[in-house]
Parts: structure tokens; sequence; C-alpha cells
């Protein structure tokens, strides 16, 4: 068989994966539709969260007002306007569809999920004047459910073509599986193995591709409320938030044709031509653990009877993100019975801090059985942080690399994606034996400044009292967006221009939310 690569980089594989872990994924999925799960991509999906909350304030804003027991998440001065003390109890059931098209075909994926989303205690303290109420509990604050796919005859690019970059992480294992050689005899230069011996340009594959993701981000937290002065409310809460993220993507490319016959390999013991190539399969696998600190205070003033005025601030947080990741390529031939495959795998820790969020917001309350809130949401996505260096047991070349690449994606980041301001609207009247009828509407603007991934959220639910201690709440989310994800990205040697191949996307998603409180 052939010579082996001789470059040295599998005795530092380990060490280069283990640094540039953002090569790893290097063409999978970006929701931003730039670099493919590199670490700015990352950083924005672990840095944002969702607007689930409880059954009732995921349809109207609370940081003007309270509105049950994930109001804290909004203004956590809202909860010192609770009337008693009750157990909440939730649980959500998520509904996603992605419509997807790559190279004029178009797949239907979906994925779905169903959990208890928060469980939570709120005790509200005696008092001769004023009000106090402390409480706590877990809940959800996103879902990473997602499906990417394609499937489609492609004549213009292959995955192998990654592979070949010298930047590339899969560049040793992609030689030692055939998926890549040398196309001149000093051994200079590395081409796919699917264009090595066409003149006339590259024949083509069929390539199907599935990348997954799978995880939630939940928190632990503490909150207080209370009326520091007359009509004057303040609070805070403190959390711990963790979140377990699974990725797995496959990509397999297929001569169906038998369209790739050459002859260059050398033949093997059995004098059996070894260069017949019949699928070249990547498989990706990413497992992450986030814990991070959560932070948020705020105020609220009641103008008179039925007007109100919040505001809060949830703090900059900073999480601890621990990374699991391996790769494997496999090389099946036409007249080998057994398939070429090689791995590598590694472990990484990093840092990243989110943003500051400033909310501002002003509620109706209680005005002949009718409420309205709304508020506005103030984000800098492209203030996100990233510390690659938050290891302790690097060493002074490890940090000094890192360092340069943190500032590569500082400016990547800043370039990127933008300061946004979410506007979220919700209503609700209640009727004289307590029965509640609720709509709410959100706009949540594209954080990508290339992309328009605008975000357009429906909601709408119903409170039902089931007895004098016991009420329930059922609410809908509905999720309306557009996107474009890279599938994979190379550098064409020739023209040293990059190239992507990419799915563009529409997408669902329902949320339907179940709240019970139970008073105590």
């Amino acid at each position: 068989m052939k010579k082996k690569y001789g470059f040295g980089l599998k005795s530092l594989l380990g060490l280069i994966s283990l640094l540039m872990l953002s090569f790893i994924f290097s063409n999978a999925m970006a929701q931003d539709g730039y670099d493919p799960m590199s670490y700015s991509s990352l950083s924005q999906l672990f840095s944002s969260q969702q607007y689930l909350g409880s059954a009732n304030s995921a349809i109207i804003p609370s940081v003007a007002m309270e509105n049950g027991y994930a109001s804290f998440i909004d203004n956590p001065a809202g909860m010192s306007l609770i009337k008693g003390s009750y157990l909440n109890l939730g649980y959500m059931s998520n509904r996603s569809e992605f419509n997807q098209i790559f190279r004029g075909n178009e797949l239907l994926l979906d994925s779905k999920d169903d959990i208890f989303n928060n469980i939570g205690i709120i005790y509200k303290v005696p008092t001769r004047v004023g009000s106090l109420v402390i409480g706590g509990g877990i809940h959800t604050n996103s879902l990473y459910n997602r499906a990417l796919g394609s499937s489609a005859f492609n004549n213009q690019s292959t995955i192998t073509d990654v592979f070949k970059g010298e930047s590339s992480d899969y560049r040793n294992i992609a030689f030692e599986t055939y998926a890549i050689d040398y196309i001149d005899e000093a051994q200079t230069q590395l081409e796919s193995i699917f264009r090595i011996g066409f003149d006339d340009g590259f024949p083509g594959t069929y390539q199907q591709s599935e990348l997954t993701q799978k995880g939630r981000s939940r928190e632990f937290a503490f909150f207080m409320g209370t009326e520091f002065k007359k009509n004057l409310h303040i609070g805070f809460s403190l959390g711990i938030s963790e979140a377990s993220h699974n990725m797995s993507r496959n990509i397999l490319e297929e001569d169906f044709d038998n369209v790739y016959d050459g002859d260059f390999i050398e033949q093997d013991e059995n004098g059996e031509n070894g260069t017949d190539i019949y699928s070249i399969q990547l498989t990706d696998e990413l497992d992450s653990d986030i814990l991070g600190i959560e932070a948020r205070i705020g105020a609220i003033y009641q103008i008179g009877r039925f007007l109100n005025l919040g505001a809060s601030w949830s703090l900059p947080s900073k999480m601890e993100i621990t990374e699991e990741y391996s790769s494997i390529i496999t090389t099946s031939f036409d007249n080998f019975l057994d398939p070429f495959f090689d791995s590598f795998e590694g472990e990484f820790t990093y840092a990243v801090t989110r943003p500051s969020k400033y909310s501002l917001g002003m509620a109706v309350n209680q005005l002949k059985g009718f409420d309205l809130s709304i508020a506005f949401d103030f984000i800098s996505h492209n203030k996100t942080n990233i510390d690659l260096t938050y290891d302790q047991s690097l060493d002074f070349d490890e940090v000094a690399f890192l360092r340069d690449q943190e500032n590569i994606i500082t400016q990547s980041i800043g370039q990127r994606y933008q300061s946004v301001m979410n506007t979220r609207i919700g209503a609700q009247y209640r009727f004289k034996n307590g029965t509640e009828i609720r709509a709410g509407s959100s706009m949540l603007p594209s954080k990508s400044v290339q992309i328009n991934e605008t975000r357009r959220l429906y909601s709408g639910g119903i409170g039902i009292p089931l007895s004098r201690d016991f009420f329930l709440d059922i609410t809908t989310q509905y999720i309306q967006w557009n996107d474009r994800s890279i599938l994979y990205e190379y550098q064409d040697v020739l023209s040293s221009v990059s190239i992507q191949e990419s799915i563009s996307e529409r997408n669902n998603l329902i949320n339907v939310l179940i709240g019970i409180k139970i008073k105590i």
C-alpha cells in the first residue's frame, strides 16, 4: 500500500485538537450563517436564553408586573406583588419542524421533547407594612433541540475538500483512510480522493448529512422581592445555571454509479486494486457541560392604582464550558471487505461571559379585569466574551497561542453580531369567576449582522381556578424564523476563495406549557 503521511501530525494531533476546538466542527452547522460551530457560534448558542418561563409569564412580560413563579426572570422586584404563598409545578412539550433546502432538494426534519420545566415555591412573609416575598426552585432557561440534514447529488464539492486543508484537524486521519492523497510524485500537494484522475472536472457524489443537537439549560435559583418604600418594589435573584449539550453529525458520500474507479494506489498483498472507493463517512460527536452564575436586580414603581413602571438588569454571567469531542473517518472500497477508519478525540475547558440584559417595562393592572404589559430588552450580543485560557493547567506556550486565538474570535464576534432590542407585549382579561384568558406577541430581531434570523413569537393561553387552592395554567407558544446553516466550508487552493455549502431553513416551533399553582 502507499507510503504513510509523514507530517508528524499524529503525535501532535491531541494537542492541536485540544487547543483548536473550533476546527473540529469547522464544517458543521452554523446558526449565524458564518463559520460553522466555531467558538463565536458556540458562544452565542450557550449565552442566549429563550423566553420559556412559567405558563403565564411565557405570554405576558413581567418587567413591570407579576405573572406567576417565573416572573423573577424578567424582574425579581415583581415577586413582592404576589398576594399569597404557593407551590408551582410546570410541564412543557416542545415540537420543532425544520424545513430545509440543499441544492434544490427539500428535506423535512423534526424534533420533540417533553420535560418538567420548573418547580418552585413562593413564600409571602407576614409583615405589618409593605411586602416581603422569598422563594426558589428550578426552571428551564433554554432548549438546544435542533435537526439539520440534506440529501442530494453534489458535483461541485465534497466533504473531502475540507480534509486537505492545512489547518484541518481531519487532515491526518483523512490521509490514513485514503480520503485524501498526494497528486504529485514529490508528495507536496494533497487532494481529495474523489478529484484525483479527472481532468474534465469533479464527477460528483451522492451526499447525505444529518446533524442533531440535544440538551437544555436549567437554573437553580433563589429570589427575594420587597416593598422597599411605599409603591417602590425592589428585588434580586441569584442562581446557578447548568446545561448539557450534545451535537452529533454524520456526512456520508457514496459512489452509487461507480464513477470513481482509479488505479493509482498500489495493489494489496492479493494483487487487488485499492482505489475503487465506494463511500466516505465523517462522524463527529461533541458533548458539552456548562456551569455558570445568574444574578438579576430590579425595581417596580406603582403610579396610582393601575400603572406600573419597571426596570431590571441581568448581570453578565460567566459560564465554564467543558467539552469532549471525537471524530471518525471511515472509507469503504468496492473490493475491500474491511473498511479503513481512523479517529481522534480530546477534551477542552474554556469560559464564556454572557453580556448584560437591560429591560424596561410598563404595565396597566386590574383595569376593569384587564391587564396589559409591554417590555423592551436591550442585549449587546457583540459584547459576548470568550476566555480560552480559563484552564489554569495550561503552560506558557499554550496560553500565548490561545491569547492570539481569543483576539481573532473577539474580533469575529464584534463583526458578526449586533446589539438588539427585543419587544414583547401581552394582555389578559380576568372574568368574575377567576378564569383568565391571555395573548401575547414578541419580536426578537436577528443578532446576526448578515443573516436575517428574526424570530416572531405568538402565544395564547388560559388560567382556570379548579378550586379555592388549586389553579391551572395552559399556554401555547408558536415561534417562526428563517436561517441559513453552513454544512461545510473549505478554501479553494487555486483561487484562495472560501467556498461554502449551505442549507436554507424555514423553522417552526411549538411549545405547550402547563402550570399548576397550589396555595400553601
